[in-house]
């Protein structure tokens, strides 16, 4: 079986301090998720790239790339821009296999954390 990195993709701000909340975020899944790297990278608008990143893991072995798409919805760069940045990194990587994980459009636990957040304020 082929070793495993994963990669949580988010937009990327020109605001520092953004990539690194979203840096620190990354950090603490990572720790939930044990056996396999998990990396920040950023569509537009920051650094690490999701290039960087997949290189970052192929330094460390990684035949096997998940990357989640931490977008709320699918709009455009989730339709487009996205698979068409995934398909270019198949053609440069051909060894390495790319999994393309869904948004949290329409996810059951994302519905579940906005219900509770709005039953913990219901009643004042």
């Amino acid at each position: 079986m082929a070793k495993t990195g994963m990669i949580v993709l988010g937009h990327g701000s020109r605001r520092r301090e953004v990539g690194e909340v979203f840096t620190a975020m990354v950090g603490r899944v990572a720790r939930q998720v044990p056996g396999a790297p998990v990396l920040p990278a950023f569509f537009s608008l920051g650094e690490p790239t999701l290039e960087d990143q997949v290189r970052a893991l192929l330094g460390q072995g990684c035949k096997r790339i998940v990357v989640m798409q931490y977008f709320l919805y699918n709009g455009v760069h989730i339709e487009h821009d996205i698979p068409e940045l995934i398909k270019a990194l198949r053609g440069e990587f051909s060894e390495v296999e790319f999994v393309l994980q869904p948004t949290l459009q329409d996810d059951p636990a994302m519905e579940r954390l906005i219900a509770d957040r709005l039953l913990a304020d219901a009643h004042g």
